[in-house]
């Protein structure tokens, strides 16, 4: 896949949620933690493949592409750039097989707080 690399201006943070101790009466609260913090560029899907996702469970997703990394994972969440209104959950990971010094992973995310699947 090619990929001008002034399409990575964004940043995406991928991490867990902690259980964080407040110190107060509630005891602790839910937080998310970053693991890797890397550029992104958002991908476009063409006009099709948007229709083809209606009714599916990818309907609301996101995808973006990332240099090619092996420490990131499906169990974890991501948040782009600091917006810590929308944590997103990791749905695939398409890794890129080809041999290129410049590979590019593309990534499917689906906001957690847009309701269940």
């Amino acid at each position: 896949m090619k990929l001008a690399i002034s399409r990575l201006n964004h940043l995406i943070d991928f991490g867990v949620t902690e259980q964080i101790d407040t110190d107060t009466i509630d005891g602790s609260t839910t937080k998310f933690v970053s693991k890797r913090c890397l550029h992104c560029a958002f991908y476009q899907r063409s006009q099709s493949q948007q229709y083809s996702l209606l009714g599916t469970k990818l309907e609301d997703t996101i995808v973006v592409a990332v240099r090619s990394q092996y420490k990131v994972d499906k169990s974890m969440l991501a948040q782009i750039d600091g917006n810590d209104d929308a944590t997103y959950r990791i749905i695939t990971i398409s890794r890129d097989d080809s041999h290129s010094l410049q590979r590019y992973d593309l990534i499917t995310l689906k906001d957690v707080t847009k309701g269940d699947d």
